[in-house]
């Protein structure tokens, strides 16, 4: 939506008694080109990501969960004190969908 205003005003005046008035911008035709789905290959490697995490998850030993270890982190959580080192998780996750 464009804004038109009185030209008269210098930059950073506000008018007075005049009302700013808007207008609808004017639609652009644009040529139709060959459509390409590239949503579709990205949620395939999503999906496929998902499936391979579920996978991996399913593997896992119930007993593997450490309930003492969760409750802390989610204490630190509530207390607003939980950090995380956005490096590291970023490099452990490139190293888990890399294999």
């Amino acid at each position: 939506m464009a804004i038109s205003s009185n030209p008269a005003l210098k930059p950073g005046q506000m008018p007075s008694t005049q009302r700013m008035t808007m207008t609808q911008p004017q639609k652009k035709t644009v040529p139709a080109k060959e459509s390409v789905a590239p949503t579709d290959a990205a949620d395939d490697v999503t999906q496929q990501g998902l499936q391979t995490a579920q996978q991996s998850l399913n593997a896992e030993p119930t007993d593997a969960v450490d309930a003492d270890r969760v409750a802390a982190m989610q204490a630190l959580i509530a207390a607003g004190e939980f950090t995380v080192d956005t490096d590291a998780l970023a490099d452990s996750m490139l190293s888990f969908f890399q294999k």
